[in-house]
């Protein structure tokens, strides 16, 4: 009997243990991407192409809130042609959610007044999204924006 209680008792510690690394895993690919996140606004302002090449995944796709889509060769050519020109942007409300050590999703909403392809937009969008790390990097697959009804 005492054999059964000693092995309950090691596996429950094995159990615990591994619950708060995998909790300690999913808090720092939180932070990670959050950070991230900001990084990505700051080059986008700064049409910074050689962030873009870094931290886009292969087989990203991007969606915008006035309907159209981007593939990674597209966003990162609009950032080397400077297509994209803020005249103020917002990020705000970054939350991360980590679905284990390699995936997470970050939704946030961005408020700017800019030039996008040609035409000047002012807007809030909310959008999402969706980073992967592939052996340690963190890359962002998807990003998909919509526009915020009544607000600008």
């Amino acid at each position: 009997m005492n054999r059964k209680i000693t092995i309950a008792l090691a596996a429950v510690c094995w159990l615990a243990v591994g619950i708060t690394l995998l909790a300690q895993e999913a808090e720092e690919a939180s932070s990670k991407v959050e950070q991230l996140e900001k990084e990505m606004h700051h080059a986008q302002m700064n049409s910074d192409a050689a962030w873009y090449q870094q931290h886009l995944a292969d087989g990203y796709v991007e969606g915008y809130s006035w309907g159209e889509w981007a593939t990674k060769a597209e966003a990162i050519k609009q950032m080397q042609d400077k297509s994209i020109k803020f005249n103020k942007a917002e990020l705000s409300d970054v939350k991360v959610a980590a679905f284990g050590p390699n995936t997470a999703i970050a939704h946030y909403q961005f408020t700017y007044d800019g030039t996008l392809n040609g035409t000047h937009r002012a807007r809030t969008v909310i959008c999402s999204d969706t980073w992967i790390s592939e052996s340690g990097e963190w890359k962002i697959a998807s990003n998909h924006c919509s526009h915020v009804e009544g607000k600008k």
